[in-house]
């Protein structure tokens, strides 16, 4: 049997880099790509490839037809690893996972946090724009 086959592949060595940091993330692979998301909603979805790694920061899109949310990303950066190990991986995640914790307003009405996907305006979540002003989503 070939020996190469018991070597990890450089993606693979990325993702269980990442891992080692947060090793509670969900964690979807393909042949070439793991998506991995840490802290969910407060938190990032990475794309891990051999050769870069996407941060991107959980957002909904509206569907049409049924015009419900559902679960997205976006992009919020994309390095590639020879600027990661100038950075050191975890201090970058981190700076991802405060971007989109930043994003966060309290409502004025039931004082929640939330993101901007779920607002109305700044202060103002949709549930309660709904409730307190008289606006139809």
């Amino acid at each position: 049997m070939n020996d190469q086959c018991d070597e990890l592949l450089r993606v693979e060595h990325h993702a269980n880099e990442v891992l080692g940091f947060f090793p509670e993330a969900v964690v979807t692979r393909t042949r070439d790509v793991y998506q991995i998301e840490i802290h969910g909603d407060e938190g990032v979805v990475l794309l891990v490839t051999a050769e870069a790694i996407e941060l991107r920061l959980p957002t909904v899109e509206w569907t049409k037809g049924a015009h419900a949310p559902r679960a997205a990303s976006r992009l919020w950066r994309r390095l590639t690893w020879s600027k990661i190990e100038e950075a050191g991986i975890a201090e970058v995640i981190g700076l991802a996972i405060a971007k989109r914790r930043a994003e966060f307003h309290k409502c004025r009405y039931c004082g929640e946090m939330v993101p901007p996907e779920h607002r109305h305006n700044r202060n103002t979540c949709q549930g309660c724009a709904e409730k307190h002003l008289g606006v139809v989503h």
